[in-house]
Order: structure tokens, then sequence, then C-alpha cells
């Protein structure tokens, strides 16, 4: 079955990799701190691949609704509500970094 364009992970994968399966594709690796996917990427490099999102118009708000979506219907709310945890860790990082 060919996945819908419309997944968060399609729409990266575009970003990313020209339309191939990308590494980080679950997006764990950015929203995800209690995961192990989440150590394989420096928080410099999480904030990169924030900022390519963002560049290439990426609704990030519509992409982490998606991703939310996607673990709460897989029964995966451990998953989905590590977000905003990840966030604030991003977050701070970025503006810890500016000072």
């Amino acid at each position: 079955m060919e996945e819908d364009n419309n997944y968060y992970e399609a729409r990266l994968d575009k970003i990313f990799s020209k339309g191939s399966l990308w590494k980080h594709r679950t997006f764990r690796t950015i929203l995800d701190p209690f995961s192990s996917e989440w150590s394989d990427t420096d928080l410099d490099k999480k904030i990169e691949i924030l900022e390519k999102i963002v560049a290439s118009n990426e609704d990030l708000v519509v992409l982490i609704k998606d991703y939310k979506t996607r673990y709460n219907e897989q029964n995966r709310k451990d998953i989905s509500s590590s977000v905003e945890r990840a966030l604030a860790i991003l977050l701070q990082y970025r503006l810890t970094k500016r000072e």
C-alpha cells in the first residue's frame, strides 16, 4: 500500500530526502526526549532540522498535531505527551545559546 502524501512522515521525506525514506521520519529524534531516537541527534542538529522544516514552508503546528494524532491513534500517549517537554528543551537550549 502506498503511503498517503498527507502523512507527516511523507512530508518530512520530501523535505529531507526527496521522497525517499528519511532516517528520522518518525520525528521522535526531535519530539520525544524519552526515546532512543532522541540520542540520534544533538540539540544543534535538532534545531537545524526544525529550521529546514520552517524554511520549506511546512507548518510546524500542523506537523506536530499530525505527529501527536498518529501516536494517539496507536494508543501511545506516552510518546504524544512528550512533545511539550521536547519543545521546552529545544527552546531553552536555543535561548540559552544566544546569550
